[in-house]
Formats: C-alpha cells, structure tokens, sequence
C-alpha cells in the first residue's frame, strides 16, 4: 500500500522515530560504517526536521548563542558541515557572504535547497566529509553536532583535513551537546558513549599547532569552541 502523499503511515512514523531517536551502543556501531551511516541518516530525514531544529527551544537558543560568538566579524566564504534542512544555514547569511553547506543525506541537501532556492550566495552539496573534500578553503567552517556517529579512527584521520579548509586567518567554529555523550571514555576502534564526546572532539582541535582558541565556553547542555587559524 503507497503511503499518504504527506509521507510514511502515522504508526510507521511513530516506529521510525523511536528507532532512528533511539540512543544504544548498537545503532553506533552500526552508523560507524560508512555505508551504514548514510543509510541512517536518509532513514532519519524521512521525517521532517528530525532534530527539532526549526521547533525545539533547546535549539532556537542554541543557535542565539551561536551567532551571538559569531557577531563582529563578516565572513566572505562559509563552509557549514552537517547543514541538515539549511534551517541555521539561512541564519549563517547575517554573518557570511557566501556559503557552502553540505550534508551526507540526499534529503536533508533536497529540503534546503528548497528552503535557500533562489539565494545566489548559497549553494548546498552533498558531501560526505569522511573521504570527500570541499575543494577549497573558507573564511569559516562549521561543524555543528556532527562526529557523534563517527568512531576516533574516522574522527582523527578527518580532523586534520577539516583544520586544513579553514583558510589562514580564518575560524572553525564547533558547537556539540554535552550529556550522554561525555558521560563515558572510550578508546579507539569501536565507537561507544562517551568515546566522541564533545570533550573529545573539542579538545582534538585546540591542541593542534595551527589552531589558536578564541573563545570555549561548556554551557549546561553543550560546548561552543571557536578556533581561529594562524597565518604563515
């Protein structure tokens, strides 16, 4: 039976979001393989707006603060990693003149497109930034709530090529909730809680050479980190 043209059956809905919203040690070894993990993401995004970006108070707030770091400087060129539905990135414009946003699923990059059409200073791609780079270098990069499905493995051969899109004098701004996912070490190898925490992933970019810290503040639910890259 074709499902409803406003999308999949009520009850499959309901199922669908328990199980893509549903946190266990299984689902991230399972989103940890590259294959698996689009899949995941395309299964998510059968619902609109998927995180509550556009709906929930915890995120209109956390996109406030967001910008709020981000105010005082104009940036020419953006880059936004895990652009999702395009919800942030048509807020990103009050500080960017051009922007890049990409996102691993085909109907997250579907949906903004449709939000951001006929805006000549964004353009929406999908990328998957675990092998695939931007093919450029950007006065900003943000990555917003974007390694928790990675293992370290992934995470560490990545990180040093994310640093290398931010162009000199440019800044990596990282933004990753806090709770669960700080709640336990982990080593390398199989992802588990704890392991790509945003302790873990903030502190793997302060520490590198070519990155100097701006600004790192921890609030109750989650960490903003800006990061700008030397020149020379």
């Amino acid at each position: 039976m074709l499902a409803p043209a406003g999308g999949p059956p009520s009850g499959f809905r309901a199922a669908l979001r328990r199980w893509v919203a549903d946190d266990t040690p299984l689902k991230r070894v399972l989103t940890a393989q590259r294959w698996m993990s689009r899949a995941y993401f395309e299964a998510r995004y059968l619902m609109l707006d998927p995180w509550g970006i556009a709906s929930s108070p915890y995120e209109r707030e956390r996109t406030e603060t967001s910008l709020r770091v981000l105010e005082g400087r104009r940036y020419p060129t953006a880059l936004e990693v895990g652009c999702g539905e395009g919800v942030f990135t048509a807020r990103l414009l009050d500080r960017c003149d051009r922007i890049l946003a990409v996102d691993i699923s085909s109907l997250a990059v579907r949906r903004a497109r449709r939000r951001l059409a006929g805006n000549p200073r964004v353009a929406v791609a999908r990328l998957d930034v675990r092998v695939d780079d931007p093919g450029a270098a950007f006065d900003l990069v943000v990555c917003a709530e974007l390694f928790y499905y990675w293992n370290r493995r992934q995470f560490d051969e990545a990180a040093a090529r994310i640093a290398g899109w931010v162009a000199p004098g440019g800044d990596l701004f990282l933004v990753h909730g806090t709770s669960v996912h700080d709640a336990g070490g982990g080593g390398s190898g199989t992802p588990r809680h704890g392991e790509m925490s945003a302790r873990v992933i903030h502190e793997r970019f302060s520490r590198m050479p070519d990155l100097a810290v701006i600004y790192d503040v921890t609030l109750p639910r989650y960490r903003l980190t800006l990061l700008r890259r030397r020149r020379g």
